[in-house]
């Protein structure tokens, strides 16, 4: 009885340090598509997962932003789990409506015209769960790039 008493607080302890995960960088901002329906393409969190388990991706509350301008949510695709270890990735999906589209274009048209750089932001948390124990990962990537019309 002892004996299984002090595996269980061993692995409660073990369970509950788990170390944060870092995004270390943000792929596909720059090849977000923009057209007459909207914002849409593809992103990828590479992230580094230092614990000993994976972490399975449950839910996202990210937001993509240009020049300040919210132009939609950012979307979990389908359920994925985060292995052990760095530069491991997570998929993720936009699609921004025609009305965030036109209030970007409005506040940024003459930057779009003369090429200069917009803002684009992503900031949210992803949270999920290793062991039945809640994680959220933290997301804040910016990157300046030339949309031009």
């Amino acid at each position: 009885m002892r004996l299984a008493l002090a595996l269980m607080t061993c692995l409660l302890v073990g369970c509950t340090a788990l170390q944060p995960v870092e995004v270390v960088r943000v792929d596909g901002l720059s090849d977000l598509r923009i057209s007459r329906g909207g914002i849409g393409g593809e992103l990828t969190l590479v992230v580094n997962n230092p614990n000993p388990v994976a972490i399975s991706a449950e839910f996202i509350d990210v937001q993509l932003s240009i020049s300040g301008t919210p132009v939609g949510e950012v979307q979990l695709p389908y359920s994925q789990s985060i292995p052990k270890g760095t530069n491991q990735t997570l998929q993720l999906s936009i699609q921004a409506e025609t009305k965030a589209l036109l209030g970007v274009l409005e506040s940024n048209l003459m930057r779009f015209l003369t090429g200069e750089e917009v803002e684009v932001r992503v900031v949210g948390e992803v949270r999920g769960s290793a062991l039945g124990i809640a994680v959220g990962i933290p997301v804040d990537s910016k990157q300046n790039m030339k949309i031009q019309l």
